[in-house]
């Protein structure tokens, strides 16, 4: 089960955060090179909407991405559950998308 989310809105419209019901539907690649569809990912065009998931880098980058813009699906289908909580400190995301994802992982807000 999927559903939305929003932070407290503080000013401008805010595109809701997919979240998901159960961490175990959190099933992304660790490896091989996944290319993000235009409804994620917009602004990135040809080669740069391909990120190489063997690369820590650029897997930071596509969660950045999938979790502020993807949908729900998206969240299960690029982003792994044991990953994400690995890299969570180190991901930069915008406080509304933390706020709601922070207590679904059991991290305490910073």
């Amino acid at each position: 089960m999927t559903t939305s989310a929003l932070g407290p809105r503080r000013g401008g419209w805010r595109r809701p955060v997919a979240v998901v019901a159960n961490l175990e539907d959190l099933r992304g690649p660790l490896t091989g090179v996944v290319r993000l569809p235009l409804h994620v990912y917009a602004s990135g065009q040809g080669p740069a909407r391909r990120f190489d998931m063997s690369n820590e880098t650029e897997r930071i980058e596509l969660y950045e991405i999938v979790l502020t813009d993807g949908a729900a699906e998206d969240v299960c289908r690029y982003v792994n559950r044991e990953e994400l909580l690995r890299l969570w400190p180190r991901l930069w995301l915008p406080p509304h998308v933390r706020q709601v994802w922070e207590p679904r992982l059991g991290v305490v807000a910073s």
